[in-house]
This record gives C-alpha cells, structure tokens and sequence, in this order.
C-alpha cells in the first residue's frame, strides 16, 4: 500500500516509517491508536518500576514493532507531552542522544515532531513544515527523554514591567560592565570609538520570575560552570535566563537585548515559605512559592532602543527560560508582550497592556 504523507492533517506527526508495519494502514486509525513508549539499552522497565528516562519509541501497529523519533527541535515541550502521556509527569531532560540506543540500532519511526507543549498525546502535535534536514544518514541521535513527578514552573510578573519600565539616557562611561556582557546594540561598540561618552537610549523595566511549581528551580549548569563576573562581584549559574526584544507591527524584530547570564536567588517568597537561595557561591535557585526579582536599576535589564525609529508602535516582548534549558510544568506563562509607544523621549515613551504569552515554538 502507498502511503501519501501530504494526506494527513496538520495536527498529526510528519511521516510514518513503512517498515513499522506489515499491516494494511490506516491513516486516521494509526496516528489516533498511535502508542509510546520508553526504552533504554542501559536499563529495562519492570511491573513495579516503569522506565522513567530512555528513548521515545512509538508503535502504529498496537506495539508489533516500534520506532525511535528525529526532529529538528526536540525540547522539553516534546518531553513533557511524553511524560503527560505516560502518566510519568513532567520532563527535567529532552534532548537528541545516543545514550539510549542510536539510529542504525533503533530506526527513526516518525520525524518532523513539534508540540506546543500543553497536548494530552503525542499524536495531537504538529509536525514540521518541510523534512528536517537534520535526520539524514548521518545523524545517529534519537529523541530522548527523563520524567520527574514534580517540577518547577517559572511565572513571569505582568505589571512589574508595566509599572517599572521608562526610557533612560545613560552615557556609555557608566555601561562598562553591560558592554562587557554584550547588553548594548553592537552599534554602540562602534560609536564608542570616537565617541566614548556618546548616549544610548535604554528601555529599562524589571521583571520578576515567580516559581508557581512544585519543585525548586536549580540552575542546569554544574557549579564547575558557573561564571564569576568581576564587574557584578558574584558567580552567575545560568546563561540567557531571559530575553528582552522589540518588534514592529509586523512582528519584525528591531531591537534586543539580553542578559547574557543570571545569578538566580530567593528574591521574595509567598507567607509560610522561607527563603533558601541567595546569590552565593556554591547554591543558587528559586524556591517553590519564591520569586527572583530583578530590578529595573540593575545591569542588562533593558532593551536598547538608540537605535529604533522614533514616534512609532511597537511590540516589547520578554521571555524568560526561552531556550527550554529549565525543566517546567508549562511554558505558558514564560511569555509576556506589551504595547510600545517609542518617541525616543524619556517623558513620552510609554509601555502599556502587557498580556501573558506562551514561548516562541
């Protein structure tokens, strides 16, 4: 039987590997009684212990023989769909690997997989546009995936931006550090050749991270890895915890700014729940029930706009964990965008009704 890949609708996966099944295939009837599973080469499940980490497998002939998974983006949001559908709970690692077995050993069954991240089943995902060029011969990788019962969940505060943010007009005398840390438009680097005092224009707003999980949320980078910033006096644990970006109306990005790395703390916590991490040395995190502030005064906490066309509309949008390196219960309230009005005047600038997003897939 020939199977037509452009027949299936778009909320299903990409492309089914023939070799799964010898059966007569149904399309409809496949992907809705698709099954998963995980599987290992270092470990095997059990009644009383099911497999809580390995590679994603999934059957389209009720488990006659399975198939592994390539995409060209396999992130937590894939992951926790898996554990969801397991009933194993959330994803702390999603990642293409050999760990668990390979291609050559372990044929991909299906590629192309993209999920929002809020789906019951794998199979109510998207797929890709196109075929991932990644998942050619020579890619050896299988999507992999560990589940963990609670996770943390990372909350981004609405108002805090609205209420803290102003345009600011600061001399690049007293932006060494944030230069350093690549916090300016990179036009600044070249003006500040011949003009070392010239002014940037920065749109600064705090933004606070409140951990509405289960879990605490512990930096993935090993102590071993954490950056001691000499400008800051203290170890950051956590590169591009968030992204600060402007776009134009027709969502064109035309400014952005990040900063570069995070020291992540116990800024504020909910009644009854006592604060943990402090920006030390060795233990950093947020707490469940806390929240990590970061101040409108402090480093990188802007978006430089010298550069933006003035008296205009805008988009300023604000994501924190934007690379899904943080394991959460949802990554729908990591997102934030709000309405800029930019005159390129302190006193006229203006940003108003942020609304809550999900992350960019």
């Amino acid at each position: 039987m020939e199977l037509h890949t452009r027949s299936l609708p778009v909320p299903l996966l990409l492309l089914i590997s023939l070799s799964l099944c010898s059966c007569q295939l149904n399309v409809s009837n496949n992907f809705r009684n698709m099954k998963v599973r995980l599987a290992s080469t270092n470990a095997t499940a059990t009644a009383n212990q099911p497999l809580r980490e390995g590679r994603v497998e999934v059957s389209f002939d009720n488990g006659v023989k399975w198939g592994t998974i390539c995409s060209t983006k396999w992130t937590k949001r894939e992951g926790n769909v898996v554990c969801r559908q397991l009933g194993l709970g959330y994803a702390s690692m999603a990642m293409p690997s050999t760990k668990h077995g390979n291609s050559r050993t372990h044929p991909w069954g299906m590629v192309g997989t993209l999920c929002r991240g809020t789906e019951l089943k794998l199979s109510e995902c998207h797929r890709e546009s196109t075929y991932p060029t990644v998942c050619d011969a020579t890619n050896r990788n299988v999507s992999t995936v560990a589940c963990v019962s609670k996770s943390p969940d990372l909350e981004l505060g609405l108002v805090d931006i609205e209420v803290s943010a102003y345009l600011a007009n600061v001399p690049m005398t007293e932006l060494t550090c944030a230069m350093e840390e690549n916090c300016v438009s990179k036009d600044a680097y070249v003006v500040r050749r011949t003009n070392p005092r010239g002014i940037r224009k920065l749109l600064r707003f705090s933004v606070k991270a409140s951990n509405v999980g289960n879990a605490d949320v512990s930096p993935y980078a090993n102590y071993k890895d954490w950056e001691w910033h000499q400008c800051h006096m203290h170890y950051h644990s956590m590169n591009v915890f968030a992204t600060f970006d402007v776009y134009n109306q027709r969502y064109q990005k035309v400014a952005q700014g990040h900063k570069a790395s995070f020291c992540l703390m116990d800024s504020q916590c909910n009644l009854g729940v006592r604060r943990k991490y402090t920006c030390g040395n060795t233990t950093q995190g947020i707490s469940a029930g806390c929240a990590d502030v970061y101040s409108h005064v402090l480093d990188c906490q802007w978006v430089d706009v010298t550069t933006v066309p003035v008296n205009n509309r805008y988009i300023l949008r604000v994501a924190l964990n934007p690379e899904y390196m943080l394991g959460e219960r949802s990554f729908e309230n990591n997102g934030a965008e709000c309405d800029l009005y930019y005159t390129g005047e302190v006193i006229s600038t203006r940003v108003t009704n942020c609304k809550r997003k999900p992350l960019l897939i």
